[in-house]
Parts: C-alpha cells; structure tokens; sequence
C-alpha cells in the first residue's frame, strides 16, 4: 500500500468514528431511554395512625375583655375562629375550630392589689369563688360569651385549665410565687378546698350543658413563676411531682363524690422534653405519673384522662431535636396506652427566625413555620389534639402581631374599664384552618410517601400529611410548600389505590395573596405554589 493510499485510509477511518460519534447515541445523557421515571406521591389510605380528637385555641387571659364587647364587634371575631360556613365564591369565613380551651379564673382581678404589674392588667382573671365559700357565676362574663358562642358554631369539646389556685389559697396571698414559695403555691390545709373549686365550677358548666372533656389543674409546674409583687406578669405556680400526684389524687375522689363528667388532665408540661426526659422533682413526667412502681404513680385513678398535654415551646431549635423530642415522646406514651395533646403553641422564643432577619420575613413566613410545628406534632408526635395559644392577643410590639394571635385587638382604652376595639386577622389563624377546618374529629391520618425527600429534609422543605373520615370517604391532603418553586404533586397509585369523586379536589390556598381561598385541582394537575400552605379535599369512589 502506498503512502498516499494509507492517508486516505486513515482519514476514511477517522471520518467513519467521527460519523459513529456523532450518531451514536449510547451515551447521550439526553436520551430518553436512560430516563429514570418519575416516582409520584404515593397515599397509602389503609396504612393508618391516629384518630384527630380536635383542633382548638386557648382564649386565654384575653377572651374575657372582648367577650363584653358590643355584640357586632365580638361576634365577627367569634364567627372567624367557629365558623364552617362559607362566602359566595366557596371560601371559608372562619377556621372551624372543634374545641375550645378556657381558663379557670384564679381572682387576681378581684383583689385591691393584684401585685402585678399596672401594664399586665389584661390578664388579671376574676374567680366565681368567694373567699366567702360563695359563688358568683356571673363572673368571667367574657369567657362565658366565647364558651357560648363556640357551642352555637357547633363546637362540641371544650378543656379547662387553671395556672394557679385562688389567691386566698395560696400559701403568700398571690396567684404567683414569690421567693418564699419555691412549690406549690396553695397551703396544704387547702388542698380538699382547691379540688372542691375545680369540681363546682366544671359541674357548672357541665350543668349548663357544656361538654368540658378534660380539665388541668396544673400548667407549666416546671417553671418558677416567681415575681416581685408589684411586677407580675400573669399567674402561675410551680409544684413537684409529689404535690401534683397528692392533689390529683385528692381531686379524683371529690370528682367522682360530685359525679363530674370531666376527665382531670395530668400532666400539662411547659415543654415536651419534660414529659419523657430530666432527673429533677419536676420533668420526666410520663413515667412518674404512669409507671406503676414509680412512688407517685395515678395511672389507676378512675377520673384521670388518657391525654397527656404538653407545649410545643422551645423544642424546635434544630429539625433533628424537633423530631427527636416527637418520636421520643409517642414512645413514652404509647407503652402505657396514652396519646398526645399539643395543648400551647405560639412563636416564641427564636427558632421561628431560622438564623435569618426578621426585617426580611413576609407575613407567609410566620404562617409557615407555624404549619411546619403543627405538621411534626401530628406526623411523628402523633398528636390527636392540637391548639393555638392564643386566640387573641394585643401586642404590637415588633413583630409579635404575627406571632402570638389568630386575631389581634386593640381595645379602646389601655385598661380594664375599656368598652370596645378593634380587631384584626392574622395569616396564623388561616393556616391553622388549612387544618382545623377540614381535619375533623374522627378522621384518621394515613401514611404518606414521598420520594424525594427523608424526614428532616421534608421538614424543611416540603410537607404533605393525609387524612380520611372512614364514615362518608372523605379525604384531605395537607400540603406545606417553604421552597420558592412551585411544585407539581404526581399521585403515584392514583387509579390503582384509590380515586376520588370526578377526579376532582377542592383546594383551599393560604399564601401571601390568600387566606384559605378556594379553587379546582384535578388529579392530574396538583399544583402547590411556592410559600403557601393548600389543603386539597375530595370524596373516595
């Protein structure tokens, strides 16, 4: 072969892979034959957990000034937090809660002097109790006006708490500690006096056909609530394992003595971590009360609820302790047969700030957050209950108005004797609705599957939770979008698993633009859009 022939062959060969390169597509990453499908998200609707009790709101210290309001002002706040009805357009006008919680009056209000603090004058409470031994059950006239009001609505549960016994059963005079009352701030010779109070004033109500499921004489014992006089801030007292498990067995007998319906809730603890972990004379409470070799064991008390209550405070600083502290704590409880009411919820603390400035932060991001603490309570606490604390609240210092309220007021004088105010929305009271008003007592969330995320990420990223109702096949889908993209939802076992009712959803969108406004999903075109909370709703065929 000659050299010019073995150019031209060599070039032919080189021209040929060339060719072949370009042509062949073995190893084209665009080629849809290496595609990997997509997985969808999959409802596993007979893969079940917890049965949903209630979603509620405390009214707090605050419910008793606006519930002596004119009736106009006071029943357009009432018909935002118990209202299932909905506008022309099919949007809700309220968020539908199914229980209520109200506060069993301790008489700060009632005293020449408080000792609290001359700002503090909102959450001075009256007693129906008179040091006399009378009562006067005209009294937490406001309290009563909201009780009634939720039962008109339909709201059919309610829980009452106390933070402190009456003054005159203290051992200082005050419904707070002061550094002399380091326990239980309520002279022992009081105790029969004490379980005797909480018994008439739920039998009360009860007679007045209320339905007060539980009732917690204690909240928060862990803290020391200790204050100058003269410097209070609200009320509260602290009490040891002892104290409480002598007086809740001394309130079991005078309950069952004067036939209370109400279940007595022990523990209600300042924050989860106390109800399953410490080695101190106050934490560690689920294994004290409910272990029956454990020196202050109740479990066996006829009158005790199997609810236990505890606040999500302070257990959010990093998406591994949040989850942590949840899966800890459905352990605990469910050994002894026990479920998990989230009982007092609101932002504070700093977690809520995600180590960002809050000079950046929309309204949604609050929203957010709250529906993400809302979200690892029900998905790995396996909460039952699940309530906001509070209902209303009237600071507007920084940025407390999207933080500490479902409604914010302004009353029309800065003191007790005020006869009015205004009032005002807040984007936390239409993301609790993406729960409280279509997640209903009795329905029973079942396991979701998404592929692209673990737990902690999903956390922090993108959240979905399912719920059904067994009776009329109802099924809800809760989906918490934080990403800044919206995402399209492929239903994986759609039209193998299940189906819904002319491939529709009904979809309730909470966001910067809307509060809980309705629209049309089909199946196939679920869409969640960046930085909003959507509850989906349909019928199972």
């Amino acid at each position: 072969m000659t050299n010019r022939v073995k150019r031209v062959f060599v070039l032919f060969v080189i021209a040929s892979l060339i060719i072949a390169c370009s042509t062949d597509t073995a190893t084209d990453p665009n080629d849809p034959k290496f595609d990997v499908p997509e997985e969808g998200i999959s409802f596993n609707l007979n893969t079940t957990f917890q049965v949903i009790d209630h979603f509620g709101a405390s009214g707090g210290f605050q419910d008793q000034w606006v519930g002596k309001w004119p009736e106009a002002t006071k029943n357009e706040v009432a018909k935002l937090f118990f209202s299932t009805e909905t506008d022309a357009q099919g949007n809700p006008q309220g968020i539908g809660l199914s229980l209520w919680r109200t506060i069993i009056g301790d008489g700060a209000a009632d005293q020449s002097n408080s000792g609290f603090s001359a700002s503090n004058w909102f959450r001075e409470t009256e007693c129906y109790l008179s040091p006399d031994g009378t009562y006067d059950w005209t009294k937490q006239a406001g309290e009563q006006w909201f009780m009634s009001k939720a039962k008109e609505y339909g709201v059919d549960k309610f829980t009452a708490w106390a933070t402190a016994p009456p003054y005159f059963m203290s051992k200082n005079g005050y419904v707070f500690s002061t550094p002399d009352v380091t326990t239980f701030n309520c002279d022992p010779d009081k105790y029969d006096d004490y379980a005797n109070f909480l018994a008439d004033v739920v039998k009360n109500y009860e007679n007045k056909g209320f339905n007060v499921v539980t009732v917690c004489p204690f909240n928060e014992t862990q803290y020391e609530w200790n204050a100058e006089v003269g410097s209070a801030q609200q009320s509260g007292t602290r009490a040891t394992n002892a104290e409480v498990a002598t007086v809740t067995r001394i309130i079991d007998g005078v309950f069952t003595q004067k036939g209370v319906n109400a279940k007595i809730m022990i523990p209600e603890a300042a924050q989860l971590k106390y109800l399953f972990e410490g080695s101190g004379n106050t934490v560690n409470q689920v294994n004290t009360f409910f272990n029956s070799s454990s020196p202050n064991y109740i479990g066996d008390l006829p009158n005790l609820s199997s609810h236990i209550a505890g606040h999500s405070y302070f257990s959010n600083g990093t998406t591994s302790e949040s989850l942590r502290q949840r899966k800890t704590l459905n352990t605990a409880l469910s050994s002894h047969g026990l479920d998990y009411w989230q009982t007092e919820y609101s932002l504070l603390g700093t977690a809520y700030q995600q180590g960002k400035d809050v000079s950046t932060f929309a309204e949604i991001d609050y929203a957010l957050w709250m529906s993400r603490i809302i979200h690892t309570d029900l998905v790995f606490g396996n909460a039952t209950g699940w309530s906001f604390w509070t209902a209303l609240n009237r600071s507007t210092f920084g940025d407390h108005p999207y933080r500490f309220n479902l409604v914010l007021y302004q009353p029309n004088a800065n003191n007790p004797s005020h006869t009015d105010g205004t009032f005002k929305d807040n984007k936390l009271l239409w993301t609790l609705g993406n729960f409280s008003r279509f997640v209903r007592p009795g329905m029973v969330r079942f396991e979701v599957v998404d592929p692209d995320y673990s737990d902690a990420t999903s956390v922090e990223n993108f959240m979905i939770s399912g719920y059904r109702d067994v009776s009329n096949k109802e099924v809800i889908l809760v989906f918490i979008n934080n990403t800044d993209a919206s995402r399209d939802i492929p239903l994986e076992n759609y039209g193998v698993d299940f189906e819904v009712v002319n491939d529709t959803f009904e979809a309730y969108t909470t966001s910067t633009g809307s509060n809980l406004r309705k629209s049309i999903m089909q199946h196939d075109g679920i869409s969640i859009p960046s930085k909003s909370i959507v509850t989906l709703k349909a019928t199972l065929k």
